[in-house]
């Protein structure tokens, strides 16, 4: 367990004694609001996916796209939304019909760009006349790419030449509407394809998409003024055919296609420029891929897109998301407002950093102060369940036999003669298993095959072969073990295992660290939908070499402390603290603050 300096310790509860004698405490007046929500709008006239939508004086322009199948029978009406109204308008239609084209604006036109069926077209849209004009065509003829602006200026960046043809593009090429003129610029470094790009503070990032792989986590910066790229963190997920937006200064990606081009995803992750750092935030309603959003008032409004592409069901749906003014607190991510996070704030007292500076919500005013001080006391030892933890097994029952669930709706029954240590516990209590009959059964949590998740959990044992956690067998799936040790040597290991594909029997992953040497270890497994990675205290220990195709799935209850099949010298001997289920890939910082 980390220790603290007293010093800082003291220096934190002296500023906070002081504001509670000058009543600072009682009176911050600082309001808070919810999660981000999202909400269900007025359907779309005209279902569709593979479009792009822009936004014109307050109004979202859906242009393009096509209708349910084939991906090639273009959509023409152009609809426009008015939020305020929650009403659709029905304008001028595009005169080259196409998807998966990109739109930007300048100076209040609509320019569309590319896209198949159409892919040099360039064709601006003009909403005061509703008319079209046709413009000087893309130079290098392209679908699935993505256009953003900066300064007047349109940067059209990879995609991909055809349906038939699917390899990442390299090329960026920049339009100046004012001489209709394209320029050749560096290349992205990383092609790609049904990527996403946002402008922040003058910068592009281009983000995920498809390239050698189906689906990559990639993030590369551009700057337009010194035609550079520079590499930035990757995001959590592995996506294509996904959107991007900017509220704040944050950009929010959403939702889009697993790398398998199965299923789609309803995760929402935001990323922070200043700190280069990905949060995860509340997911879509429903999963959806190849969808486009707008921002118009600080809300984000997802119009369109599908769950499934064969055979495609292009949707109508538009939901709104009204942004969270609520502070992150918990700054290591432990679960708990407490004197660690205060002590973490102090010593960043006077400056200008963004992951402290939290007040006046949502981002700050510049300098880590008192205001910012008092936030934090305000939900001092309060619980702060992260975004994405849906199952929390505190294991810190005194008696009986259910193990509660304090993040979701599996509570476990715990069978045999475990025992509860009421302290004996690295956070709180923990449960203590016999290795002959004792463990945990739950309810269904998830599916692996249904994209990223992550599994934590302590653990204090000197006998190997136990297993940690694992899944039942579902309706044709196979139930595999989770978390487990290897029989002899201790190893800390993972059953999780993709499909097999002819003769291709793919294997555990099995890390060369021991874990059965009876001391507390905080074990875990990622899978970030390509590559599977084990963990031990924070570290990652072993990762697979190349990326994977989704894992078998599986629908049946979890088991805590034993194998799917109950066999004996399966059971977990020794004891068992704070079992965490995610449904997103932590990153290697988040994992590192759940060791702590």
């Amino acid at each position: 367990m980390k220790s603290l300096n007293r010093n800082r310790i003291g220096h934190s509860i002296w500023i906070l004694a002081s504001l509670m004698l000058s009543g600072f405490l009682g009176r911050a007046g600082i309001g808070l609001a919810a999660e981000d929500t999202w909400t269900q709008k007025a359907d779309m006239p005209t279902a569709r996916w593979l479009h792009s939508a822009s936004v014109v004086d307050g109004k979202v322009y859906a242009i393009g796209g096509a209708g349910s199948e084939p991906a090639t029978e273009a959509v023409w009406p152009v609809e426009v939304y008015d939020p305020i109204t929650d009403t659709w308008t029905q304008k001028a239609d595009i005169p080259t019909g196409r998807a998966l084209l990109s739109t930007s604006v300048v100076d209040g036109k609509i320019y569309t760009i590319g896209g198949i069926g159409g892919t040099s077209t360039v064709e601006v849209y003009d909403p005061a006349t509703d008319t079209w004009t046709r413009k000087a065509d893309l130079p290098t003829p392209r679908g699935a790419l993505s256009t953003s602006v900066v300064d007047g200026k349109i940067y059209a960046i990879g995609g991909m030449t055809s349906i038939d043809n699917q390899v990442g593009l390299s090329t960026v090429e920049m339009y100046d509407p004012a001489t209709d003129t394209w320029t050749r610029k560096a290349n992205l470094p990383t092609p790609r394809y049904a990527l996403s790009t946002s402008v922040v503070d003058g910068q592009i990032y281009a983000i995920g998409g498809a390239s050698q792989e189906p689906g990559v986590r990639t993030l590369e910066a551009y700057d337009p003024a010194t035609d550079t790229w520079t590499i930035k963190a990757d995001m959590h997920t592995a996506r294509r055919n996904f959107s991007t937006c900017v509220v704040a200064g944050r950009i929010y990606a959403i939702g889009g296609w697993d790398r398998s081009f199965h299923y789609p995803y309803a995760i929402v992750e935001q990323y922070d420029p200043v700190t280069d750092t990905w949060t995860m935030k509340a997911d879509l309603p429903e999963p959806r891929a190849c969808f486009s959003t707008s921002v118009v008032n600080g809300r984000i409004y997802l119009i369109g897109g599908t769950f499934r592409p064969h055979p495609c069901t292009a949707l109508s749906t538009v939901y709104e998301l009204t942004i969270s003014t609520l502070p992150v607190v918990d700054f290591n991510g432990d679960g708990i407002v407490d004197s660690i996070d205060m002590c973490m704030m102090i010593d960043y007292w006077g400056t200008d950093e963004p992951l402290y500076d939290i007040a006046p919500p949502p981002f700050g005013d510049g300098i880590v102060d008192v205001q910012d001080l008092i936030v934090v006391a305000e939900h001092l030892f309060e619980e702060v369940l992260p975004v994405g933890l849906i199952s929390y097994w505190k294991l810190d029952e005194t008696e009986g036999g259910i193990a509660e669930d304090t993040a979701g709706d599996n509570d476990g029954i715990v069978y045999g003669e475990a025992f509860w240590q009421t302290e004996g516990g690295v956070k709180g209590g923990a449960l203590q298993l016999d290795g002959i009959e004792d463990y945990i059964s739950t309810d269904f949590v998830l599916n692996p095959a249904d994209g990223p998740f992550s599994v934590f959990a302590w653990v204090n044992s000197s006998v190997p072969g136990g297993v940690v956690i694992s899944q039942l067998d579902g309706i044709g799936g196979s139930g595999e073990t989770w978390l487990g040790t290897e029989a002899v040597s201790g190893k800390l290991m993972t059953g999780l295992v993709p499909p097999p594909v002819g003769r291709f029997i793919p294997q555990s992953l099995v890390s060369q660290s021991v874990i059965t040497d009876g001391q507390w270890h905080n074990v875990g497994f990622v899978w970030d939908g390509a590559y599977r990675s084990l963990y031990v205290d924070g570290i990652e220990v072993a990762k697979d070499t190349a990326a994977q195709n989704p894992l078998k799935s599986a629908t049946g209850g979890l088991y805590i402390g034993a194998s799917k099949t109950l066999e004996a010298g399966t059971f977990f001997s020794g004891l068992i603290d704070d079992v965490r289920i995610y449904s997103v890939a932590l990153s290697a910082e988040e994992v590192a603050a759940l060791a702590q």
